[in-house]
């Protein structure tokens, strides 16, 4: 049996290889569009035709984008997991009507058909922004990965309040996770498909706030049929 002192040294080592390989995906993800943004500066600075330079700044814009998209992400990451949680009411109805207003574009531009199933018998006692980023993420995902090859395109959510816990589920009927993929979603930078237009990042996000809530979060998918994402997490309204 292990003693305490090599326990503990045991996890220091597991969490500095996360910490090393966390820092080493985001040197290359951060240096990336860099390379891209430099190299296309110079291709600008060769043409003469305006229409091909105008498609270099777009595409310039496009990598600065990604970068503050990425940056906000990683501020996101840091700050919720060493602020102190908050104790507050949340109403699952305002909060997933939020989310869908914020999204209502792109919802519309991939031609989705969002359905939401909320049932709020009691208080929801928790962290407001954490849920809000948790559901966020797991929309601009359902979002993301959304089958363009089918007619009926569908994302549903589901709320159920109980005394003591909080479930939630994000599902769709998008590409689908591959089976040997299914298990690397929550890593930094993945991706699991070349459709994939994120940073890599948003899982990875949604993974450590929920560690954070001492919640469980489960995935299930197939390929070309869809993907749902239940969350089991606490409810502190009794405290």
């Amino acid at each position: 049996m292990k003693t305490t002192a090599e326990v503990a040294t045991q996890e220091l080592d597991k969490a500095k290889s996360i910490i090393d390989q966390f820092i080493n995906s985001c040197s290359h993800n951060l240096k990336s569009p860099l390379t891209s943004i430099e190299g296309l500066v110079m291709i600008a600075e060769y043409c003469s035709d305006r229409d091909e330079i105008k498609q270099c700044l777009e595409l310039i814009h496009h990598c600065a984008v990604n970068m503050q998209e990425m940056i906000k992400s990683l501020e996101d990451y840091t700050i919720n997991l060493q602020r102190e949680l908050n104790h507050e009411e949340i109403f699952a109805t305002d909060l997933v009507d939020k989310i869908l207003k914020e999204y209502a574009q792109h919802i519309e531009e991939n031609n989705i058909a969002f359905s939401t199933s909320i049932s709020q018998p009691f208080n929801w006692i928790s962290d407001r922004q954490c849920n809000y980023l948790i559901l966020k993420n797991l929309v601009d995902n359902a979002i993301q990965f959304s089958d363009p090859t089918k007619e009926n395109k569908k994302v549903n959510v589901t709320v159920g309040v109980q005394v003591d816990q909080v479930n939630m589920e994000v599902s769709d009927n998008g590409i689908g996770i591959a089976e040997d993929e299914i298990e690397k979603v929550f890593e930094p930078f993945h991706r699991s498909s070349s459709h994939s237009k994120g940073n890599g990042l948003g899982l990875f996000l949604v993974k450590g706030i929920v560690n954070k809530l001492k919640a469980s979060i489960s995935v299930k998918s197939k390929e070309k049929v869809g993907t749902s994402f239940s969350l089991s997490l606490p409810n502190h309204q009794l405290i």
